[in-house]
């Protein structure tokens, strides 16, 4: 966090007011920026903290609302992820300074910056007319297709906008349980059984009178006038031959 915290103190004093710093998370930067030294001067000047366009959507949605650049208005096509190509190109210095000892450690970073400085100030003007390009055909090709939807719909910029609302406010209720009665849910939790028990003895009903109808109809054949039980000696000459049988 110590770096972050530099960072921002240090492009406030460069550049002043209304500012942005990417941070790979951006709300945890942020409350720890609010608790820092610098919060005051942050705050005075208007300072924030996003996170950039592609980490952006690895966070929780929560987060993205408030910090991702999707949502921010003023940063145009910026991806905010300069700083993150500029250290991959230097990973390849790596393999030469693995062994090797702190003064060339210092010489090959400072031969790879001054080198990537030289290469893309040749390329800056090439860089500026492509992001010119890109911005035109956003501006000439999707823009129409959007006011087209727009009209077709019946939105506005500002249903937008109170779209995001309306999704922050759903997130941030979900952040908390609402209470509720414990002893409903002791109550519903053998209800939910129910529905299966019902089945199961519905089924045992029907076999049970299936069964008794059975032994009635037996009864009738052999002219029974009283149930045996099975202590009647009848009851038990017949079990005795089912089970030698």
């Amino acid at each position: 966090a110590k770096y972050a915290l530099a960072t921002a103190n240090k492009l406030i004093d460069m550049y002043g007011a209304n500012g942005v710093t990417r941070y790979n998370i951006g709300c945890s930067v942020s409350k720890t920026m609010a608790a820092s030294s610098v919060a005051d001067k942050v705050k005075k000047v208007n300072h924030h903290f996003f996170i950039n366009a592609f980490h952006g959507h690895a966070h929780n949605h929560h987060c993205q609302l408030h910090y991702h650049t999707l949502y921010q208005k003023g940063l145009g096509i910026e991806d905010l992820k300069t700083c993150e190509c500029v250290f991959a190109g230097s990973n390849a210095v790596a393999l030469l300074i693995w062994h090797a000892s702190h003064f060339h450690w210092l010489q090959f970073i400072n031969l790879q910056f001054d080198q990537w400085n030289l290469d893309h100030y040749q390329e800056l003007s090439q860089f500026l007319y492509n992001n010119y390009k890109q911005v035109v055909h956003i501006t000439n090709n999707l823009m129409p297709v959007i006011q087209e939807l727009k009209q077709q719909l019946d939105l506005s910029d500002a249903v937008f906008k109170q779209w995001n609302i309306k999704e922050l406010q759903y997130l941030e209720a979900l952040a908390a349980e609402p209470e509720y009665d414990p002893e409903k849910i002791t109550y519903v939790e053998p209800c939910s059984h129910w529905p299966r028990l019902s089945r199961c003895l519905i089924s045992a009903h029907n076999k049970l009178i299936f069964k008794m109808n059975a032994v009635l109809d037996l009864e009738h054949q052999l002219g029974l006038m009283e149930h045996w039980t099975s202590h009647d000696p009848k009851y038990q000459e017949a079990l005795k031959y089912l089970n030698n049988n």
